[in-house]
């Protein structure tokens, strides 16, 4: 390891952050000190060379209302501030969103350390609060001047997809370098019988439409289909008792957070995928569609514009649908024709053929030379 270390920062659980594990990865491999510093709430893989600084979650603190999140915001800006201060890193990549308190507070140590600052854009963290709150509300409003303020402190920035590179530009008159999300590795798959097998890989948040999957599946026609479920987060509690009047009425339903490994192996016995994302902005994509394709399995998405296009190619790659009612027609036909499926796991498998690591030291690499 060589010179002052380099900080990955996510306010999430880490376990449930894939592409900023695979950025401290990659920094690994090419010798730095890397440390990681997020939330450590589930079973994490940590990479070789890479060490972590867990930061506290607060859930519990402040209670309900305003006062409460404001209370959770301000304890994990002063947390994040004295862990990046502690460590000194020569640069700070952080995940946007959350903007606050995570960018806030990476681009303030960094000032205070002389550490190089890089943000890599998932989406905006002003049209994540208007899920909420409404695209008019005044909190909203602020929080969007305040990420446009903040969008010009980075020295360099990567964003997920070519409409969010297009978009930054002309929102915050800011340059990003686009680096696609790829597999790590292809996964051998060998999909099991005659019964379509679909997962549906879930966080069960509020940018993705659930609710919209348990419809669709209501009104099948057909019910020779066995689908999973999987992931864990806040909307699932409440569609449970959904999920098992689906179950009682003959629908083969399987729900739960899997290993890594079981994950796999899941992945591997699968004809189809199912992304439910419904994006906030428009912009980003869905990194659980990478997975879907380094197994060769086709996807069936909601189609939220233009966007999505850049990952799923309609009746080449995937299928996209837009309510429940197509996307119950899709998986009627489907289920009385599997064979349609097997030339797009061929053209999917042809399209995925760059790793991870490729596109990292293609497109970000060259960001961090320099940095000791």
């Amino acid at each position: 390891m060589r010179g002052r270390p380099i900080a990955v920062v996510v306010i999430g659980d880490l376990a449930r952050s894939p592409r900023m594990v695979n950025h401290a990865r990659e920094l690994a491999r090419t010798g730095r000190s890397v440390w990681l510093v997020g939330l450590r709430e589930r079973e994490l893989d940590v990479p070789a060379g890479v060490r972590v600084a867990p930061l506290r979650a607060w859930r519990t603190v402040g209670g309900w209302g305003v006062a409460g999140a404001a209370l959770r915001m301000a304890l994990t800006f002063v947390q994040l501030m004295a862990a990046l201060a502690r460590r000194r890193p020569a640069a700070i990549l952080v995940q946007n969103p959350p903007t606050f308190p995570t960018l806030t507070a990476a681009w303030m140590a960094g000032r205070l350390v002389g550490a190089r600052l890089l943000v890599d854009w998932h989406n905006y963290g002003w049209s994540m609060l208007a899920m909420r709150l409404g695209k008019d509300h005044a909190i909203v409003r602020l929080a969007a001047r305040h990420e446009g303020w903040l969008a010009r402190r980075p020295a360099h920035h990567f964003c997920v997809s070519h409409a969010l590179e297009s978009d930054l530009q002309v929102r915050f008159a800011v340059s990003a370098r686009v680096l696609y999300d790829r597999p790590i590795e292809l996964l051998p798959a060998s999909p099991e019988g005659v019964r379509l097998i679909a997962v549906c890989p879930a966080g069960w948040t509020a940018d993705e439409d659930m609710a919209l999957l348990l419809d669709a599946l209501a009104l099948l026609t057909v019910r020779d289909l066995e689908i999973h479920l999987t992931g864990d987060g806040p909307l699932r509690a409440p569609l449970e008792p959904r999920i098992a009047a689906l179950r009682a009425a003959g629908h083969s339903i399987h729900t739960g957070y899997l290993s890594a490994t079981g994950y796999r192996e899941l992945l591997a016995r699968c004809h189809l995928g199912l992304s439910l994302h419904r994006s906030s902005s428009g912009l980003d994509l869905a990194m659980k569609v990478v997975d879907l394709f380094a197994a060769g399995v086709p996807v069936c998405a909601l189609d939220y514009g233009a966007t999505l296009r850049e990952q799923v190619r309609d009746g080449e790659t995937g299928f996209l649908f837009r309510d429940a009612g197509e996307l119950a027609a899709l998986l009627d036909r489907l289920q009385r024709q599997p064979a349609a499926l097997v030339p797009m796991r061929e053209r999917v498998r042809e399209s995925w053929r760059g790793t991870w690591s490729e596109e990292w030291l293609r497109v970000a690499a060259p960001a961090f030379e320099g940095t000791c």
